[in-house]
C-alpha cells in the first residue's frame, strides 16, 4: 500500500457536557490551548507578525469562536475540530518561504470542497497553522487544526452537519484532501514527487 500524501481527521465536541474534554469546557480548553500553545512546540508562534487563526467567519479569537459555536450549534454537536496535516517530507520539497501560504491554501480549498460536495452551503469556520518537527526524520511538520460550528446555513435555516465514518464522510474527506494537495504540489513544483513517492514504494 502507497504511503498517504496527507493525513486528515475531524472529531466534535458535543453540545452536553459528558466528562472531561467534553461539551462547551471541553472546547473552551482546546481553542485556548491551540491559540497559546507553546512556542517551542509552534516554532512560527516565535514571530511578532504571526497571526494565529485566520478567520473565515468564525473569529480571530477563541472567545469569539466559542461564542460562535454557541450561536451556530445543532442538537447534538457544539463544533466540529479537523487536523489537516500534509506529508512532511513532500512539503520540504516546497520552497520554505512558501510553505505557509501553501498550507493555509490548501485547508481553504479542503473545507470549502468538502461541504461542497456533501451538498451544503459553504459555511463559516476558523483554523489555525501550527508547525512542529517530525520525531523520526527530523523534518517541519506544518498542520492546521480547523473549527467548525455544528451548522451550516441554507436559504430558510441552518442545517445540522454531521460527519459519519459509515457513510463514508471519513473517505470523501481524505479524499478531498489528497486531490487538492497533490494537484497543488504538481502546480508548484512538478511531477517529480510523484516518482519520487513511486520509488518509495518499489523500494518498501
Amino acid at each position: 500500500m502507497s504511503k498517504a500524501i496527507i493525513v486528515v481527521d475531524f472529531a466534535y465536541k458535543g453540545a452536553k457536557r459528558k466528562g472531561y474534554g467534553t461539551g462547551r469546557t471541553g472546547l473552551s480548553s482546546t481553542l485556548k490551548y491551540l491559540q497559546y500553545r507553546d512556542k517551542v512546540q509552534n516554532q512560527l508562534a516565535e514571530n511578532r507578525d504571526y497571526e494565529r487563526w485566520q478567520d473565515r467567519g468564525m473569529g480571530l479569537h477563541w472567545r469569539d469562536i466559542l461564542k460562535n459555536s454557541d450561536q451556530m450549534q445543532s442538537k447534538h454537536v457544539l463544533a466540529w475540530t479537523w487536523v489537516i496535516s500534509p506529508a512532511p517530507d513532500l512539503m520540504a520539497l516546497v520552497p520554505e518561504h512558501k510553505r505557509r501560504d501553501f498550507v493555509c491554501d490548501l485547508t481553504e480549498h479542503v473545507v470549502e470542497d468538502y461541504y461542497t460536495e456533501r451538498g451544503f452551503d459553504l459555511l463559516e469556520y476558523s483554523y489555525i497553522l501550527h508547525d512542529r518537527s517530525t520525531e523520526d526524520e527530523g523534518l517541519q511538520q506544518l498542520h492546521t487544526h480547523v473549527v467548525l460550528p455544528g451548522t451550516a446555513p441554507s436559504v430558510a435555516e441552518r442545517l445540522p452537519v454531521y460527519n459519519n465514518k459509515e457513510r463514508g464522510h471519513d473517505a470523501l474527506f481524505r479524499q478531498v484532501a489528497t486531490q487538492h494537495f497533490a494537484a497543488m504540489l504538481d502546480d508548484d513544483i512538478g511531477p517529480e514527487w510523484r516518482r519520487e513517492r513511486e520509488d518509495e514504494r518499489t523500494r518498501g
